[in-house]
């Protein structure tokens, strides 16, 4: 399987991203905590540079003993990738659409070998 280098593992903080050109295709590479991801930088929606938007925890509400709306909280277990251009929601880890799991960003694998990091292609 073919190998593209998308850089040294030391340019990459946790949160970091990077855009690489993978077979002719646009990759966003993510390090988020000790692990990679990749996926290519279009939003299912309408095609949109997903790479480009907003890290964020997904919004959960917080219900009363009543089920009544106390309030809404950003979790810190599932992460968002939010698309920049109508705010469509993928989970950082696996791609998955917030607002249907069945639908994911294409998922890239990735290789980290003598410091530094290649996507598979």
């Amino acid at each position: 399987m073919p190998e593209w280098l998308a850089g040294n593992v030391i340019e990459f903080d946790d949160g970091d991203r990077k855009i690489v050109t993978v077979g002719g295709r646009e990759v966003v590479v993510f390090r988020w905590g000790d692990q990679y991801h990749a996926y290519e930088n279009e939003c299912l929606h309408m095609g949109g540079p997903v790479g480009e938007g907003l890290i964020l925890g997904k919004v959960e509400a917080v219900l009363g003993e009543n089920k009544e709306l106390l309030r809404e909280e950003f979790s810190d277990k599932e992460i968002h990738l939010v698309c920049p251009w109508h705010g469509w929601e993928y989970d950082i880890e696996t791609g998955a659409c917030a607002g249907d799991r069945r639908r994911k960003l294409r998922r890239y694998e990735t290789l980290e070998r003598e410091g530094h990091l290649y996507v598979l292609g």
